[in-house]
């Protein structure tokens, strides 16, 4: 069976880097925002590019639970609902940098 990949036009892969660039801010700042007791949250984020689709998540159990539980205290600082947090604040960054990138595609 021959698969055919799609091919990203230029305006396409800009905007892909765009989200790529968002989305590594994202986790960052996400990263700043997690509890750090043992540093295993900040080690397990990913970001992950599909198109023109990004996901920034975290693939440890424990990061899923400090995400979620609100009552939990964090000794060593951060919060739960880090990445909720940071990715609200990035939001904003989208469609700045898209519009960049895809000018410097286009050469302008």
């Amino acid at each position: 069976m021959k698969m055919h990949l799609p091919i990203l036009s230029t305006v396409e892969k800009a905007a892909q880097d765009a989200l790529r660039e968002v989305a590594e801010q994202t986790l960052e700042r996400s990263n700043e925002l997690s509890p750090t007791l043992t540093g295993e949250s900040d080690e397990s984020g990913f970001v992950a590019v599909d198109d023109l689709t990004v996901t920034v998540g975290y693939s440890s159990l424990v990061s899923l639970l400090q995400h979620e539980k609100l009552e939990w205290q964090h000794p060593r600082g951060g919060q739960a609902k880090f990445l909720e947090t940071a990715a609200a604040e990035m939001e904003q960054l989208v469609e700045p940098i898209m519009a960049q990138k895809v000018r410097e595609a286009l050469g302008g």
